[in-house]
């Protein structure tokens, strides 16, 4: 029995984990690897299946196999399966040291959450499992705790595996351990620091960890024991996984975050002197692991392939014509300006930004905010910026016109061009600034006749609050959209799921007839309660930019 036997890991998708991401990734590298739509996945450690089966879901013509070495969570994946009935993924009770080479090549590996958290031997074989399981042109992604930033993690791991260390009930154990980090914040706060070394310092790393990590809302106690309180935890140097990887005969690709390793990120003066510092030693430095000193990275997805493909070093501007562009990010343009006249600054919600004085890089990244969550080609998205400055800019119609189509290949390669290389500036300084991918995708924007969402979200709307978007991101429900979400199943019209919900009479069903709360610090007003189509209507509307409807 193992120890996820006695603590099932907790349910999650991982959005990083999508072959979409990993395809999109290698394809900025060079490496054409198996179309989406129709791969083969494996995931390592895949527990019950909480991130394997809606990627599944997601993509009906691939073919996915999980394997793990707790029967208690794969009996659980299949009972899910089962109700489900997603009839394109294998889930087996296996080791990954008894890897049974019968089970074929897969274009895209997954292993997250394995690689720091098993003992050395077991991170052979599972460096060894990628290099005989992965096709030719084939992706690995493995995670793994990280120094120097694990080094701060680490201490408040070995006083809380002190604490514990005569306790073996599970709760009890996770429990004591914030009951600790929760008296060293209280005592260290009212200390005179007479004895303390860098106790500013200390002071802010427990407060960080005890209010911003151990304690995060969604945080299941599974996570905290199989992460700061599992037996084995050893982080690495980013360059110590490269060396293991080299040893079995993998190279590394790139991060899965593809912004988060790219010294680009950093100001320009800091970036120039890390690439300097990176290469003092050698035309093959490595910016990537001074970069981590930069940033005290704790943690990394890396994407592995074969030593013996060639990679790019550079992102040649032609791969981008093969990509779909996806954004939300919000554009400070005030209205009624001139596009031609104004420079924009797009700002994501990680605070990621884009300033551009190009009205078609402007128009273009405003219309993909106006599909999301779809996605369009690049020639999509300059015939969309075309077609909206025509309507703005009537002064300018010929002109434009004459560049959309072809007419006037000069001004249509220059803003190509240039669109190509701010949308691509985007990417790399965020992906939640602009989103690249391999294919697509199959949800929409829009509302169906018969609005169809997906099975996986829907089974979860009634279990939690947060469910799995088609994109593997987690997404938060409000009262009405976790209502109505399960409903989604393709059918039933809109009058239907009106007509349903005014005949519930259930205390479910009341959250449709409550009126808006007032604010507190203003009039207390009597609000009228919005229609019942409007409300579905703004409802359906919610779960369509979530990324959780079929097109």
């Amino acid at each position: 029995m193992t120890p996820y036997d006695l603590v099932p890991y907790g349910g999650w998708s991982y959005a990083f984990t999508h072959p979409d991401v990993l395809a999109t990734v290698a394809r900025l590298r060079g490496l054409v690897t198996a179309p989406v739509e129709k791969c083969r996945v494996l995931e390592i450690g895949c527990a019950a299946g909480y991130n394997l089966i809606p990627m599944a879901i997601s993509l009906p013509h691939g073919e996915f196999v999980g394997i793990d070495a707790s029967s208690r969570q794969i009996g659980e994946g299949r009972q899910i399966l089962e109700h489900l009935d997603v009839p394109n993924v294998d889930l087996l009770f296996q080791d990954l040291t008894d890897w049974d080479d019968s089970l074929g090549q897969f274009d895209y590996i997954v292993a997250h959450g394995i690689y720091s958290w098993v003992p050395s031997p077991v991170r052979d074989a599972l460096l060894n499992l990628c290099r005989r399981a992965l096709a030719p042109n084939g992706v690995a992604y493995i995670s793994y705790n990280t120094y120097p930033g694990w080094h701060m993690m680490e201490s408040m791991r070995r006083m809380m595996l002190y604490h514990v260390r005569g306790i073996e009930e599970p709760t009890q154990r996770a429990a004591a351990a914030k009951e600790l980090i929760g008296f060293l914040v209280q005592a260290t706060g009212a200390a005179s620091y007479r004895l303390s070394s860098y106790p500013a310092a200390y002071e802010q790393l427990l407060n960080s960890y005890y209010h911003g990590i151990l304690n995060m809302p969604d945080r299941a106690d599974s996570l905290f024991l199989h992460d700061e309180l599992e037996v084995v935890n050893d982080p690495s140097y980013f360059h110590e996984f490269l060396a293991h990887a080299e040893q079995h005969e993998l190279a590394y690709l790139a991060d899965a975050e593809f912004s988060t390793g790219l010294p680009s990120t950093l100001p320009a003066e800091p970036a120039t002197n890390l690439l300097v510092l990176s290469q003092a030693n050698g035309a093959n430095g490595d910016s990537g692991q001074y970069l981590d000193f930069v940033v005290n990275r704790t943690f990394r997805r890396s994407l592995l392939c074969h030593k013996e493909v060639t990679l790019t070093p550079a992102i040649e501007m032609d791969v981008l014509d093969s990509l779909h562009f996806a954004a939300h990010a919000r554009g400070l343009l005030a209205e009624g300006t001139d596009p031609e006249a104004a420079s924009v600054e797009f700002v994501s919600g990680d605070g990621a930004k884009l300033l551009s004085d190009h009205p078609v890089t402007i128009v273009g990244m405003t219309c993909l905010k106006s599909i999301w969550p779809a996605r369009a080609t690049l020639n999509q998205v300059l015939e969309m910026a075309y077609t909206e400055l025509m309507e703005t800019n009537p002064h300018l119609r010929a002109e434009l016109y004459a560049a959309l189509t072809g007419s006037d290949p000069e001004r249509q390669g220059e803003d190509r061009q240039l669109l190509a290389s701010n949308l691509l500036q985007a990417y790399c300084t965020s992906g939640e600034l602009l989103s690249l991918h391999s294919y697509a995708g199959s949800y929409t924007s829009g509302i169906s006749p018969r609005p169809l969402a997906s099975p996986w979200a829907r089974w979860e709307a009634g279990k939690r609050t947060t469910v799995t978007d088609l994109r593997l991101r987690r997404v938060s429900l409000t009262p009405h959209c976790r209502y109505l979400l399960p409903l989604l199943d393709g059918s039933r019209t809109v009058d239907d799921l009106r007509d349903l919900i005014a005949a519930d009479g259930s205390e479910a069903g009341a959250i449709w007839r409550q009126a808006p709360v007032p604010p507190a610090d203003g009039p207390q007003v009597e609000l009228p309660v919005a229609s019942l189509s409007e409300q579905v209507a703004d409802t359906l509307a919610q779960i369509a930019s979530s990324g959780l409807l079929y097109g």
